[in-house]
């Protein structure tokens, strides 16, 4: 079997993995912060606080895993080519709907299109997280 997982580069994964938790109820996390022959591979100063920095990361958010790390040195920038569509069992109505409030209620993501019935039948909606990372969050009728 085949997976496709989201890697996401972030000027500090650890704090995007604290957001993840407090916004968007992640679980699962594991964070690993580079050793000192891994920083000097990096390029980082001799007197880089380590346990600030994540060589990789893994998150799972509605039970859909990603992984993430710091970027670097590199320009951590989002994309609007690419988004992360969360897909809602039809079989938990309200999970969607609990989802969704519990991000507006946060008040830290922008609402891009509100989680509704679309023309075509299924509830959909769109979130900016404060990263500039775009989450679509979509389920067909039961």
């Amino acid at each position: 079997m085949t997976q496709l997982i989201p890697y996401i580069a972030y000027p500090s994964a650890k704090k995007a993995l604290a957001y993840y938790q407090r916004v968007f109820d992640a679980t699962d996390i594991k964070r690993l912060s580079p050793t000192p022959q891994q920083a000097g591979m990096f390029g980082l100063p001799a007197d880089a606080d380590l346990n600030e920095l994540t060589m990789h990361a893994e998150f799972s958010v509605l039970g859909t895993k990603l992984m993430c790390s710091d970027a670097f040195g590199h320009d951590a920038k989002s994309s609007e080519q690419i988004s992360l569509m969360l897909m809602i069992d039809p079989k938990d109505a309200e999970l969607g709907d609990r989802f969704y409030q519990h991000l507006v209620d946060s008040g830290e993501v922008t609402i891009d299109m509100p989680y509704a019935t679309q023309f075509w039948g299924d509830k959909m909606g769109q979130v900016t997280d404060s990263f500039g990372v775009v989450w679509r969050l979509q389920q067909a009728p039961a």
